[in-house]
C-alpha cells in the first residue's frame, strides 16, 4: 500500500490492529480507533454494528432496551443482517454523539416485521439527547393517535410555523419516560409522522405530550449510522496479594533474603457471560542480578494466581523490574501491565532498635518521674551542659558530647585543662540559649549521639548494673523481627568509658567466623542473642551496637543509653577509711604495750593525781576562794 500523509506513525497494537496515526488524527488511549480517530491499514477494528437503526427503550436511567428495526420491505435473506446476535454480548454499544452502554443480554422475538430482537445494556455514560436547533419539533407538544397494530401517527401541537418535522427525523426515537418510546419511519408533512412503538402495551390511547416532557435520541443509520459496536470491555482485574493500588510497587531485596509477588487476574464477570481469562507472563528486566521464579496456577474461582518469588544472588547492589504482562488483554483494560521494580539493597524503612528491660510510657518520660515497685525512680533529668566522667575520674570530663546543652548556662566540671579543651556543641552550635537550639520533642528522646544536645532525661539504674538484657530488633515493612545469627554486633561506648563489660554464647559454628571477624574489624564481635551488659561504673555510659558488615545491605547501627546512680563512695574512700583505722588501732596497741613493758599504769598516775589536787584545794584559806 501507499501512505499520502507527510507525518504519521504507525502503531501496532497487541490486539493484532496496526493503525496510522497523524497530527490530524490522534488520540491518546486504548479505545480512539475504535471511534474512527484513526484510519487502519490492514483493516479497521472490528466494528461489529450493523445497518439498521436502533430504538432506546428506557427501563430506568441505566437500564436501557435498544430495539434493531427491521424494515417491513427488507428481504427475507437478509433480516438476519440487521439482528442482534450473541457475537454482541459483553460489548460495548456506542452513541457517535455521546454515551457508552454495557450490553448485558440479546433478546430475539418472534414477530415478522418490526423490531426483530432487542439488547438490554447498562448505561456507563448517558445517551446525548437531540437539540431544538438540530429537530424543530421538540418546541412543540405532541399528540399520539393509534393507525394500526404498532403503528402510531405523530402529531405536532399547537400547529405553528417554528416546529416541524424533517425528513432528517427519520429513524429517531421519541422517548417519554414512563411510556413506549416511538421511532419515526416516515414523514408525513411538516406537522405529522408514522412511527412504530417498541412496547405497544406501554402505550396510552390518544394521548398528548407536554413540550419539555418528550426527548428525541438519533441512533438511525440514513445519514451515516450513528451507533458502533465495538469490542469487549475488560474481561478481568488485577489483584495484589497486599491490595497494593500502584502499578509500579517498588520492593526491597537485603542481602540473602527473598520476596514473593503475588497477582491474581480475576474474571469480570459482570455483563459478560463467556470469559477467556489472559494469561501472564514474566519479562525480567536483569536477570544476572535477582534469581526469579514463576509458578501459575487457577484456583477455585477460575482465576489465574501468579507467584514470583526473587532471592539475592550475591554481594551486589543494584534494580531490576518485572513486566507482568497480559498479553490478550483488551485496549480496553486501565491495566495490561504490571511492573514492580526489586532493588537489591537496604531499604529506607529498615533500622534497628534496642528493646527496653523496662519499659517507660512517654507521658512518664514528660513528666520526669516513673517508680518501680520499689520507689525508685527511673528517668534521671541530666544536669545543665552535662558530660560524663572519664577514666581520670568523676571531676576530668574528656568527651566531646554535652547533654542537656545551654550555651547560656555555666558548664560544669571545667576545671581542668583537659577538660576545658574538650566538648563541643552540635545541635545548639552558635546558639546563644537552649530555646535557639531548635531540639524538637524527638530529639529530645533520642538515643543518637547526634542530638546528645537535646538529650534532658536518661534511664537510671541502680548500682551496680548487672546481666541487663541487650534485646535488638529489626524494623521494616515486612515487620519486626529479633537480631539473631547470622547477625553479629560490636558495641562501643561512644564517650570511650570503661568499667563495662559483656558477656554472650558463642556457638562452635560462629567461633570461627568471630575470630576471622575480629582482627580485621579491631573491635569485639558478640553473638547478639542472649548478650547481657554488666557495669560497675557511675553516671550514664551511651553504648552502640552495629551489626557486623557482610550479612545485609543496611547500615544497622543503634545507640541506648543507661545512667548509674547511687554508687558506693568511688575509689579512694574506702581504703583511706580501712588505712585510718588501721593506723589508730595501730598506735593503741603500740601504746599499750610500752607502757606495760615499763611497769608504768595510766590508772594509779591518774588516782594519785587527783588526791593530790584534794589535799591542796583543802590548804587554801576561805578567803582566797573566788567568790569571795
Amino acid at each position: 500500500g501507499s501512505i499520502n500523509d507527510n507525518i504519521f506513525t504507525l502503531y501496532y497494537d497487541h490486539m493484532g490492529f496496526i493503525h496510522k496515526l497523524t497530527p490530524d488524527h490522534f488520540e491518546a488511549g486504548g479505545s480512539f480507533a475504535a471511534f474512527g480517530n484513526s484510519k487502519g491499514i490492514f483493516g479497521q477494528p472490528p466494528d461489529m454494528g450493523f445497518e439498521t437503526a436502533l430504538a432506546p427503550q428506557f427501563i430506568t436511567l441505566k437500564e436501557v432496551v435498544f430495539f434493531a428495526y427491521v424494515p417491513t420491505n427488507e428481504p427475507q435473506e437478509s433480516r438476519y443482517t440487521k439482528k442482534f446476535s450473541n457475537i454482541h454480548l459483553g460489548k460495548v454499544i456506542h452513541s457517535r454523539k455521546t454515551g457508552t452502554a454495557y450490553i448485558r443480554e440479546i433478546l430475539q422475538h418472534n414477530l415478522t416485521e418490526g423490531f426483530l430482537s432487542s439488547i438490554i445494556v447498562e448505561v456507563i455514560d448517558p445517551f446525548g439527547i437531540e437539540e431544538v436547533n438540530e429537530s424543530s419539533c421538540l418546541s412543540s407538544s405532541l399528540s399520539i393517535t393509534q393507525t394500526g397494530n404498532v403503528t402510531y401517527k405523530l402529531t405536532l401541537q399547537p400547529q405553528s410555523t417554528i416546529s416541524s418535522f424533517q425528513d432528517l427525523d427519520v429513524e429517531k426515537t421519541v422517548v417519554i419516560p414512563g411510556y413506549s418510546s416511538f421511532m419515526i419511519i416516515s414523514i408525513l408533512d411538516d406537522k405529522n409522522a408514522l412511527a412504530i412503538a417498541t412496547m405497544p402495551a406501554k402505550v396510552l390511547s390518544n394521548m398528548t405530550v407536554p413540550k419539555d416532557s418528550w426527548f428525541l435520541y438519533n441512533f438511525g443509520h440514513r445519514n451515516g449510522r450513528m451507533w458502533k459496536i465495538y469490542a469487549k470491555p475488560c474481561n478481568y482485574w488485577f489483584q495484589q496479594h497486599d491490595d497494593s493500588l500502584s502499578l509500579n510497587v517498588l520492593k526491597y531485596i537485603d542481602l540473602g533474603k527473598s520476596h514473593t509477588l503475588k497477582v491474581k487476574v480475576i474474571p469480570n464477570t459482570k455483563g459478560v457471560r463467556t470469559l477467556e481469562i489472559p494469561l501472564l507472563n514474566v519479562i525480567v528486566g536483569n536477570p544476572n542480578l535477582l534469581e526469579v521464579k514463576t509458578e501459575g496456577s487457577f484456583d477455585d474461582t477460575d482465576s489465574y494466581v501468579m507467584k514470583i518469588s526473587a532471592a539475592s544472588k550475591a554481594l551486589r547492589q543494584g534494580s531490576t523490574s518485572l513486566a507482568l504482562v497480559v498479553w490478550g488483554a483488551s485496549t480496553e483494560c486501565f491495566v495490561t501491565t504490571v511492573v514492580p521494580t526489586l532493588k537489591n539493597s537496604c531499604s529506607y524503612l529498615k533500622s534497628m532498635h534496642h528493646i527496653p528491660s523496662k519499659p517507660i510510657p512517654l507521658e512518664d518520660w514528660t513528666s520526669g518521674i516513673h517508680k518501680d515497685s520499689q520507689g525508685f525512680n527511673m528517668i534521671k533529668t541530666l544536669p545543665v551542659n552535662y558530660r560524663p566522667p572519664s577514666n581520670m575520674g568523676i571531676a576530668i570530663p574528656l568527651t566531646d558530647n554535652f547533654y542537656h546543652a545551654d550555651p547560656s548556662k555555666p558548664i560544669p566540671r571545667n576545671l581542668f585543662p583537659k577538660s576545658k579543651k574538650s566538648g563541643k556543641f552540635k545541635q545548639c552550635a552558635n546558639a546563644s540559649t537552649r530555646e535557639e537550639c531548635n531540639c524538637t520533642n524527638d530529639q529530645k528522646f533520642s538515643h543518637a549521639v547526634a542530638f546528645s544536645d537535646c538529650r534532658e532525661k536518661v534511664p537510671r539504674f541502680k548500682f551496680p548494673v548487672t546481666q541487663y538484657p541487650i534485646s535488638l530488633e529489626i524494623y521494616s515493612e515486612d515487620g519486626h523481627i529479633p537480631v539473631e545469627m547470622p547477625y553479629l554486633v560490636t558495641v562501643t561506648e561512644v564517650n570511650r568509658r570503661e568499667n563495662w563489660n559483656l558477656k554472650h554464647s558463642v556457638p562452635e559454628n560462629v567461633k570461627k567466623l568471630k575470630d576471622y571477624l575480629e582482627p580485621r574489624l579491631d573491635a569485639p564481635v558478640y553473638n547478639p542473642l542472649g548478650l547481657n551488659l554488666s557495669i560497675k561504673g557511675s553516671e550514664l555510659f551511651h553504648f552502640r551496637v552495629s551489626v557486623v558488615p557482610g550479612v545485609t545491605f543496611c547500615n544497622l547501627v543503634e545507640e541506648f543509653q543507661i545512667y548509674v546512680d547511687e554508687v558506693p563512695l568511688p575509689f579512694p574512700g574506702h581504703t583511706l577509711i580501712a588505712v585510718a583505722t588501721a593506723v589508730v588501732l595501730g598506735a593503741l596497741i603500740f601504746i599499750t604495750f610500752m607502757l606495760q613493758i615499763r611497769n608504768i599504769h595510766p590508772g594509779d598516775m591518774f588516782q594519785n593525781f587527783m588526791t593530790t589536787n584534794k589535799v591542796n584545794l583543802s590548804n587554801l584559806s576561805i578567803n582566797q576562794l573566788p567568790y569571795r
